[in-house]
C-alpha cells in the first residue's frame, strides 16, 4: 500500500486549504454583495426601516429565536411608523386599511406565507395552511360544528366543565393561593377535548397537565424555530439547534390525536360533539377525509384551548391590578345574577362592561400577538397608499397594531371604557381605531370558533367572579412585563387567592 510522502502530503493539504479558503472568501463576497443589493436596489428599498433589517432577515430571525420579536415590532412601528420594511422581502403594517387589503375577501386571494404555515406532520392540508379551495370546502363542512345553533346544543357540555371548574376552585381556594394560568388551561383543553372527540384530558379532574397539553408549548417553539430554518433552507439540521426537549413534539402529539379521532370514529352515539357534524359529511363526494379529520382535530385541540386560555389570563391579571375596573365589573355581574346555577349563555351578551374588560383584555394582551403572513398575488398590490410587487411578504402583527398609539388612546394602559357605547365616541376615544382590533382574524380566514371562545370566556368570567372575591399574590405583580412570545404566550404562574362568597 503506497503512503504519501509527506512532501505531497503537504502539497494535497495547502491546496485544500487554499480552495477552502477562495470559496469562504467568494460567499462571504456573494452575502456582502447580497445584502447592498437587499438594501439599496432591492425594489422595497423606498420603504421605511432599519437598513440591517432590509438587508438580511437574520436581524429578525434573532429576535424571534429570542422571544421579542413582536415587542421589537412594536418599537419599530413607533419609530417608522404604519409599514415598516421588516425583512428584504417582507412588510409589516398597523393600519385598518392594510387589514382589509391583506386579509379581507378578494378575487385574487393573498396565500398564506407557505414557509411560516407549516403542513402537520402527516403532509395533509388542515383549515390553517389550506389553498384556497381547500380552505373553502374544509371550511363549509366545519361551519356546522361551531353554528350558533350548535352552540345552543353544546351548552350543557360547556355548563358541566365550567361547574367542575369552580367547584376544583372552591376546595382547594382555602390551601393557599392558586396558579389560575393552569387552571384556565385546564378547562379550556379538557372542553375543547371533549367538544372535539367526546373524551376529556381530565386537567380539571387531576388538576395538572396530561402529556398531550403539557407538550403544546413545546410545538409551538418547535414552529418557530422551523421558520427560521426554513427561511435559509437549512430544514434539515435545525435538530442541531432546537433543543432536545422539543424536538418531535409535534409528531408525537400528533399520533396521539390520530388514536383519539379513531375512537371517536368508532363510537357510536347521538351526542352533538364536533365529529358528528364532520362524520356526517363523509358519504359526500366532498366530504372530509380521515386524514383531512385528524390534523384539523389536531389544530381545534390546540387553537381552540390556547386561545381563551390566554385571554382569560390577561383578563384575570388586569381586573385585578385595576380595583376600580374590578368593582365597576364585579358590581354589573352581581347585580344581575344571584347564583352560578343562574347563568345561562344568552344572558351574557347584555353584560355590557364584561363585553369591554374583555375586548380590551385582548387588546392589551392578544391571544394571537404575532403576525399571520400572506404573499401578493399578481402583478403587485397597492397597501396602505404604497405599491407592493409581488411575492411580497405582508401582515400585521397583532401585539404592534393593538399597542400603536397611532391607534389607540394611552394604549399601554387598560382602559375598558375605550369599548363601551356610552364613552367610545366621546374624546378621547372618540380617535381610536377600533377596526384595527381583530384578535380573531378577519376576512374569510377568521377564526371559525369565535362563538364558542366568547361563550367560554363570557360565561368563566362571570361564574368566577359571582363565586369568589380575588386578589392578586404579590408575586405576580408585573405578571404581563417581560413576557415571551414563541407563537404562544410563555406565560409565569399567575397566583391568585380566592375567598368564596358566602
Amino acid at each position: 500500500m503506497d503512503i504519501l510522502s509527506p512532501h505531497l502530503s503537504g502539497t494535497l493539504l495547502q491546496k485544500l486549504l487554499s480552495i477552502t479558503g477562495v470559496s469562504i472568501s467568494w460567499l462571504c463576497t456573494w452575502l456582502f454583495l447580497h445584502c447592498l443589493y437587499n438594501a439599496f436596489l432591492h425594489p422595497l428599498r423606498n420603504y421605511p426601516g432599519p437598513i440591517l433589517w432590509g438587508a438580511s432577515r437574520l436581524p429578525w430571525c434573532w429576535y424571534q429565536y429570542q422571544g421579542v420579536l413582536n415587542h421589537k415590532l412594536l418599537e419599530l412601528h413607533s419609530k417608522y411608523g404604519p409599514t415598516v420594511r421588516v425583512a428584504p422581502s417582507e412588510l409589516s403594517f398597523t393600519s385598518e386599511a392594510a387589514w382589509k387589503t391583506i386579509y379581507g375577501p378578494r378575487s385574487a386571494e393573498m396565500g398564506k406565507d407557505p414557509i411560516f404555515s407549516l403542513h402537520s406532520p402527516t403532509g395533509v392540508q388542515n383549515l390553517l395552511t389550506a389553498d384556497r379551495p381547500t380552505h373553502t370546502r374544509q371550511r363549509r363542512l366545519l361551519s356546522h360544528a361551531f353554528s350558533e345553533k350548535a352552540l345552543r346544543e353544546q351548552e350543557g357540555i360547556i355548563q358541566s366543565y365550567v361547574k367542575v371548574f369552580i367547584d376544583q376552585l372552591s376546595s382547594r381556594a382555602a390551601s393557599g393561593s392558586l396558579d389560575l394560568v393552569d387552571w384556565f388551561n385546564f378547562i379550556t383543553y379538557d372542553l375543547i377535548r371533549d367538544l372535539s372527540f367526546g373524551e376529556r384530558f381530565n386537567c380539571l379532574d387531576d388538576g395538572q397537565y396530561d402529556g398531550f397539553v403539557s407538550s403544546i408549548r413545546e410545538i409551538s417553539k418547535e414552529l418557530t424555530f422551523m421558520q427560521m430554518f426554513k427561511y435559509y433552507g437549512l430544514l434539515a439540521v435545525r435538530g442541531i439547534f432546537t433543543p432536545k426537549s422539543i424536538q418531535g413534539a409535534r409528531a408525537q402529539n400528533m399520533k396521539r390525536v390520530i388514536g383519539t379521532v379513531n375512537r371517536r370514529f368508532d363510537k357510536v352515539t347521538d351526542r352533538k360533539d364536533f365529529m358528528h357534524y364532520i362524520l356526517a359529511t363523509m358519504e359526500s363526494e366532498k366530504g372530509m377525509s380521515r386524514q383531512e379529520m385528524n390534523v384539523n382535530a389536531f389544530s381545534f385541540s390546540i387553537a381552540g384551548s390556547e386561545s381563551p386560555a390566554t385571554v382569560l389570563s390577561g383578563f384575570t391579571y388586569y381586573i385585578l391590578t385595576n380595583p376600580d375596573i374590578l368593582e365597576r365589573l364585579v358590581a354589573e355581574i352581581r347585580g344581575v345574577f344571584h347564583s352560578v346555577d343562574q347563568i345561562q349563555l344568552a344572558d351574557l351578551n347584555n353584560l355590557t362592561y364584561l363585553n369591554a374588560v374583555l375586548l380590551e383584555s385582548m387588546r392589551i394582551y392578544p391571544p394571537v400577538a404575532i403576525t399571520l403572513p400572506r404573499v401578493v398575488p399578481g402583478d403587485g398590490e397597492v397597501i396602505a397608499g404604497g405599491f407592493v410587487p409581488a411575492g411580497t411578504t405582508v401582515g400585521i402583527n397583532h401585539y404592534a397594531c393593538y399597542h400603536d398609539a397611532k391607534n389607540f388612546h394611552r394604549p399601554g394602559e387598560f382602559i375598558p371604557e375605550r369599548w363601551l357605547p356610552e364613552t367610545q365616541n366621546q374624546h378621547p376615544y372618540n380617535q381610536d381605531n377600533r377596526n384595527c382590533l381583530q384578535p380573531f382574524s378577519f376576512g374569510p380566514r377568521n377564526c371559525l370558533g369565535k362563538n364558542l371562545a366568547w361563550a367560554e370566556m363570557r360565561l368563566i368570567a362571570t361564574k368566577l367572579l359571582l363565586q369568589f372575591e380575588m386578589k392578586l399574590d404579590p408575586s405576580s405583580r408585573g405578571w404581563a412585563n417581560d413576557q415571551k412570545i414563541f407563537g404562544f404566550w410563555v406565560k409565569p404562574p399567575l397566583l391568585v387567592h380566592l375567598k368564596p362568597r358566602d
